[in-house]
């Protein structure tokens, strides 16, 4: 806070409490001239009575420093007048159905109301689809440090569910619907936006079949494009060998094929199967990777199995099948325990893990990231 309380701001709020100023004296016990010096601007009040002075005005602390009393005008507490606070420095999301004053790490926070709230431009453009009773919702938008997503909310007049995005995620959620309510979400560059209308979003169909290959030479085309797709919204991109590391395909499918052969595994890395996970159409709508074994790495961060799904195929359920279709390949290769992990945040995967049969056995700090990674076995037998 960049003032301390002003002498006009004590007068104000003084005589809004009909107080003189030698009543107000009298509860800080202080002369009456002392109060005089501090509304003339002569003297300050010592740090030590910012809190008493501050009881005796009815107000919070933060209210005297700020000068603006807070006046509840939501009493009936209606959510969708509903106001979100966003900290700049250390993301946290705070709520609130009234007037507050809320600081976080030494800020005090802007509110963001809810009925202010800019519709949704074409910069921050969404996909909602319906599946019976859920909401699944897809942001397409970079992710990166820089620019990002903050959270999605889906708001009623009872409740807010709200999802925390973390960057280098996914701008995903699935919300439970129930009533009649509006989306939202937060952008750390544009600010409060409102999704459209989603009444009429469309209900998904039962997800198509996949089936798993390895890479060829006639894949160039949907595998570069399956890159740029990633690297446009800044979207990690686990499964593909470090696809997003080659501008050139015929780099990468060397690459892949090298590490295929345990012959021709670079040192540090383990033997490796790539796949491509296609739709009936031979349309390519995720990746896969099969590690052979473990390294220590692997077996605390990586696991044996990494996937991915294509930006604008998420929500269709291709990931579970994707990994059913790799436990598969796994138990070909006699892996009957496999290790899966995840990021602690990234709900939708952690289902998946679960879907086939994937058992927690702990989170783990990654201090290379900052990540915390959750970690599944699957009994594959």
């Amino acid at each position: 806070m960049n003032t301390y309380v002003t002498g006009s701001t004590i007068r104000q709020l003084r005589e809004t409490k009909h107080l003189t100023q030698a009543e107000l004296a009298g509860k800080l016990a202080v002369s009456a001239k002392a109060i005089s010096k501090w509304e003339t601007a002569k003297g300050l009040p010592d740090i030590s009575l910012l809190e008493p002075l501050a009881a005796a005005l009815g107000v919070s602390v933060l209210e005297l420093m700020q000068g603006e009393p807070v006046v509840n005008r939501n009493r009936s507490a209606n959510l969708l007048r509903s106001k979100l606070y966003v900290c700049p420095v250390c993301g946290n999301v705070l709520h609130s159905t009234g007037q507050a004053v809320v600081s976080c790490c030494g800020v005090t926070l802007p509110a963001q109301n809810i009925s202010e709230a800019e519709d949704a431009d074409e910069h921050h453009q969404l996909t909602i689809e319906r599946v019976e009773d859920e909401l699944f919702v897809t942001l397409h938008h970079p992710m990166t440090k820089d620019h990002s997503i903050s959270f999605l909310a889906y708001l009623t007049g009872d409740k807010l569910q709200l999802v925390k995005l973390y960057p280098e995620g996914d701008a995903t959620a699935r919300f439970p619907m129930r009533g009649a309510g509006v989306l939202y979400f937060y952008c750390n560059r544009h600010g409060l936006m409102k999704a459209p209308d989603f009444r009429s979003a469309t209900r998904r169909t039962a997800p198509q079949k996949i089936h798993l290959r390895e890479p060829d030479e006639g894949d160039r085309e949907q595998v570069m494009a399956y890159r740029d797709e990633f690297l446009a919204i800044g979207s990690r991109m686990d499964g593909t060998s470090a696809l997003d590391q080659y501008a050139d395909f015929d780099a990468w499918l060397a690459a892949i094929r090298n590490l295929k052969d345990p012959a021709t595994t670079p040192a540090g890395l383990v033997p490796a199967t790539q796949y491509l996970a296609l739709d009936e159409q031979e349309h390519l709508v995720g990746m896969t990777n099969l590690r052979h074994r473990l390294n220590d790495y692997l077996l605390a961060y990586g696991g044996h199995i990494g996937y991915s799904v294509l930006p604008s195929q998420r929500q269709n359920g291709y990931a579970t099948q994707m990994l059913h279709l790799t436990l598969e390949k796994a138990k070909e290769r006699g892996i009957s325990k496999v290790r899966i992990c995840c990021d602690r945040y990234n709900a939708a995967s952690a289902k998946t893990i679960r879907a086939n049969g994937g058992v927690l056995e702990d989170e783990l700090f990654d201090s290379s990231d900052g990540t915390l990674t959750q970690r599944y076995w699957i009994q594959n037998t």
